[in-house]
């Protein structure tokens, strides 16, 4: 009988024994399962973190992306702005000089206003200039022009076709180029070039002539050319003896000069011929 109460008693402190072993693992299994769902979880929420710190960024470069966008475009509406307003300006001040024939000693007394003024222009930019922007050797009867954004410039009258077939005319002209003597602004010391050699003893080798033409619709028209290809008469092309297009055209068209300093300073000096 007391064997039998030992070993219910030895059984039932084993069952309980286990059953107690069964509830810490059971515990610890719980723990683990816990512990993994809250490292899930933490991964997750540091994803979405992510996911929302990359979200915020790109709606950040977004709206800088518009801001500039919107900083942009208003500074071009801005210039185009001023664009017009130089447009309409310079529109204004031309519409102001009536294109009209001026006698030869007029167009002497303008274009040596004008070299007055290039003469300190030039030696502040180290460079010389000289009133030869155009000539020619033996030619024909036709009139002398040059091609422009604005259409043909006459360049020398010679009544084939005539001073009225043209709507613009030249009135002198100036020449800047780098001086071989280093003599700036008014080249003194430069030896008098023929119409053959043109600027060839003039000028320093691989620099650029810039021949500007004074027009009487108060426009600066510039030619620029490497010294080896600008002569006296680059630019500028001849009507045949019939007063049509001949053999020799201008090859070469100038452009409006974007020396603004040049271009008021013209329109002044033409104003104060204007009858």
């Amino acid at each position: 009988m007391l064997l039998m109460i030992l070993f219910v008693s030895a059984c039932g402190d084993g069952q309980a024994e286990q059953s107690e072993a069964d509830s810490q693992e059971e515990t610890a299994s719980t723990e683990e399962q816990s512990n993994d769902e809250l490292t899930e979880l933490e991964k997750e929420n540091e994803e979405l973190r992510k996911e929302l710190a990359e979200k915020e960024k790109e709606e950040a470069e977004e709206n800088t992306a518009s801001e500039a966008d919107k900083a942009e475009d208003s500074e071009g509406e801005a210039a185009s702005q001023n664009d017009n307003k130089k447009t309409a300006a310079v529109e204004e001040e031309t519409a102001e000089l009536a294109v009209q024939e001026f006698t030869m000693e007029e167009q002497q007394e303008m274009t040596q206003h004008f070299y007055d003024w290039a003469i300190e222009r030039a030696e502040i930019g180290n460079m010389a200039v000289t009133n030869m922007y155009f000539s020619h050797g033996a030619a024909g009867r036709g009139d002398w022009y040059a091609m422009t954004p604005d259409g043909e410039v006459q360049t020398q009258n010679q009544d084939n076709p005539g001073f009225d077939h043209f709507d613009i005319h030249a009135v002198g002209g100036v020449a800047f180029y780098q001086p071989a003597s280093g003599d700036f602004g008014e080249d003194t010391d430069a030896p008098f070039p023929g119409t053959a050699e043109g600027y060839s003893r003039l000028a320093l080798a691989d620099t650029n002539i810039h021949k500007y033409m004074l027009a009487n619709n108060g426009v600066v028209y510039e030619l620029i050319g490497k010294k080896e290809n600008m002569s006296f008469s680059s630019g500028f092309g001849e009507y045949d003896d019939e007063g049509t297009y001949g053999e020799y055209p201008p090859g070469r068209e100038f452009e409006i000069s974007g020396d603004q300093d040049a271009q008021q300073e013209w329109k002044r000096i033409l104003r104060m011929y204007q009858r």
